[in-house]
């Protein structure tokens, strides 16, 4: 996938068009000509199923600190995203699946696409080749099945930008020092010269292109890819000769109650960038494991992740190669108040490893980020949503190191 032109600022206009949606969808019911739709729309005999999905969130702009900031260059507590998706089943062991979206009206992109094959129908085994969906993790794997997530901001790990670059890369560790709490917006001498985003631990907002296994017994779940890009890069075409491999195995041991562990190895940096460097030499990877667990019962519903990434850096001066790493991890809860009424909440960290670089001088690479956020949401009927939020963010660098937003959210999906 070519990377996202480089915005001034990023796309957060008053959203006229998210407020007309929002009021639209907060119409109530009897007031509606023909009710909205509650599931995917069928059609031969089944074997064709089309869902959508609106979601219009309004929030403050947010043109100097970029907590929220993405890959795509959009602000997710200020965005308006169409999606549609559609399942094509033209034998019983074969299945076509697609999706695009659009965020803020932007160009309309595919975010699935790929083809299911289950060899034994009577077995919970199959394969799939394409655009397809994340292998690593559970909050992304979650994060395309509707309106699966509790709060209208994403964990740090899947959506905070991050000062590095695949398609460029530092000369010196002061280069990497001098754009920290600067991911959304990075330069460095090697590689492409222009200003852009960096990339976060696990993109939420695209998926990888490959293969993928997937197994699932009574309690247990494997499964395994091999992709084109990694998991802070995901790509359609390959950009530098190396491929990803990544696995997650899943627990149940009894009901309401997941364990998840994960591995994923991937190169990262474009040949273009390492071919400058033809001395540094080796791989140029990213690594990252990652553990899950999920607890459900009566009201209640508890999350929690666990990402440690790293990435072997190249670099024109010694050390010509230099591993940095991240941890992101957070909880997550959501209590349902009464059938209509949804509150939850979750505490979020993202901390760097330090850097060597004088006599007790060992700054992280990046700086480190807190975030807490509240929500409240009011179900309109099942699969329609309006939601409150207020986050709050803090960091120990960058130009604003504190910063609480506040945020509503209409969601429709069928």
């Amino acid at each position: 996938m070519c990377r996202p032109t480089v915005r001034p600022t990023p796309s957060s206009r008053p959203s006229s068009w998210a407020v007309a949606v929002a009021a639209w969808l907060l119409v109530p019911l009897p007031a509606l000509a023909q009710p909205l739709p509650t599931g995917p729309v069928n059609a031969f005999d089944g074997r064709l199923a089309v869902g959508a999905e609106v979601v219009a969130t309004i929030g403050e702009r947010d043109d100097i600190a970029f907590f929220n900031y993405t890959d795509y260059e959009h602000n997710t507590l200020r965005m308006f995203r169409l999606a549609m998706s559609a399942s094509w089943r033209p034998l019983s062991r074969i299945a076509i699946v697609g999706e695009i979206r659009s965020e803020d009206l932007d160009r309309v992109r595919p975010y699935a696409a790929y083809v299911r094959v289950r060899p034994w129908i009577n077995r919970a085994f199959d394969v799939q080749a394409g655009r397809i969906p994340p292998t690593f993790g559970a909050f992304g794997r979650r994060g395309y099945q509707g309106n699966d997530n509790p709060l209208i901001g994403y964990p740090l790990a899947y959506q905070y930008l991050t000062s590095l670059r695949p398609d460029a890369a530092p000369a010196t560790v002061a280069d990497l020092l001098v754009m920290r709490g600067r991911g959304w917006r990075t330069s460095y001498p090697i590689g492409s010269q222009t200003l852009g985003p960096g990339v976060p631990l696990i993109s939420a907002f695209r998926w990888d292109t490959g293969i993928q296994a997937h197994w699932e017994g009574q309690a247990i779940e494997v499964t395994g890819s091999v992709t084109s890009g990694t998991l802070a890069d995901p790509r359609v075409s390959d950009n530098n000769g190396g491929k990803q491999v990544s696995s997650r195995l899943a627990y149940r041991p009894t009901a309401g109650l997941v364990f998840g562990g994960s591995a994923a190895r991937g190169e990262f940096f474009d040949r273009e960038v390492t071919e400058a460097l033809p001395e540094s030499g080796g791989s140029h990877a990213q690594t990252a494991f990652g553990a899950d667990a999920e607890y459900s019962r009566g009201y209640w519903l508890v999350r929690s992740e666990v990402v440690w990434s790293r990435w072997n850096v190249p670099f024109a001066t010694p050390p010509s190669n230099l591993t940095v790493g991240a941890l992101g991890a957070w909880v997550e809860g959501r209590y349902r108040v009464t059938p209509r009424i949804v509150v939850s909440g979750r505490a979020d960290r993202l901390a760097f490893s330090r850097l060597d670089v004088g006599p007790n001088l060992t700054p992280t690479w990046d700086a480190n980020v807190w975030r807490i956020e509240a929500d409240a949401g009011y179900y309109i009927q099942r699969n329609l949503v309006a939601r409150f939020a207020v986050q709050h963010n803090d960091r120990d660098g960058g130009r604003v190191r504190k910063r609480t937003y506040y945020s509503g959210q209409v969601a429709y999906w069928f």
